[in-house]
């Protein structure tokens, strides 16, 4: 198994960020990718640290991709064009360094809490590129996310990212699948006792209608932690073969 640590300096943002790659030993070239996001105050070794992300690489012989995302909600703003610079540089420099398939049926995008709003979103836009997402606890309405009282996020940091009402309603999920109606195949889960549960139980309603059929929930016990998410990532590895 490879472990990868890349730090490169990307053109797009003008700054160096950090990739941390799982990569099979099975010496092939066209491996299924995985994009795999964290949460707030993450960084690219949060999956590592919680995760035995090598047995999951090894046993689904899949390549794991996982980006820093810098507390930027994968998201365009004055501050940080990160989704921008995710689609027009990220993705084409780990598709030319990795032995990964371009090919949409075969890269799949993941995330928790706030990873998981960005892989649903970064899916939605983009469904020539991913065939499956799966995100666990997501942050599925933001507006909601920003006024709740266990909200880790301080109101002037959400502030900076979504300015205006117009930017909120821009990227809230729900009118970014109505704008784009994507095809790919959907799981979320959510534990019965995260903060965001019930924000995530009317997420699942809206997408049992407008997705149906290709829609999974998977209601499980916990709460919107690092202990929810490894009790269920693998379960959710499975979801996607």
């Amino acid at each position: 198994m490879v472990l990868m640590n890349l730090n490169y300096r990307t053109n797009y943002l003008h700054t160096y960020f950090k990739t941390t790659v799982v990569v099979p030993d099975t010496n092939e070239h066209d491996y299924t990718a995985i994009w795999l996001l964290h949460g707030y105050t993450g960084d690219d070794s949060a999956w590592i640290r919680h995760v035995n992300i090598e047995n999951l690489a090894r046993k689904h012989n899949w390549v794991i991709i996982m980006p820093e995302g810098r507390n930027a909600f994968y998201s365009d703003s004055d501050f940080i064009p990160y989704y921008s610079y995710f689609i027009d540089e990220f993705i084409p420099k780990m598709q030319n360094l990795l032995p990964i398939s371009k090919d949409r049926s075969k890269n799949y995008i993941v995330g928790s809490s706030m990873g998981g709003y960005g892989a649903l979103k970064i899916a939605f836009l983009n469904d020539s590129k991913f065939s499956k997402v799966a995100a666990l606890s997501p942050i599925t309405d933001i507006e909601h996310f920003r006024d709740n009282p266990n909200c880790p996020m301080p109101k002037v940091a959400f502030n900076s990212i979504f300015n205006s009402p117009e930017r909120i309603a821009k990227n809230q999920l729900t009118n970014i699948y109505n704008s784009h109606q994507p095809k790919q195949r959907i799981l979320t889960l959510c534990g019965d006792s995260d903060f965001m549960y019930e924000d995530n139980v009317m997420f699942k309603n809206f997408l049992s209608i407008h997705a149906k059929g290709r829609y999974t929930w998977m209601p499980v016990i916990g709460d919107h932690s690092w202990k929810t998410w490894s009790n269920n990532i693998e379960i959710v590895f499975n979801w996607l073969e």
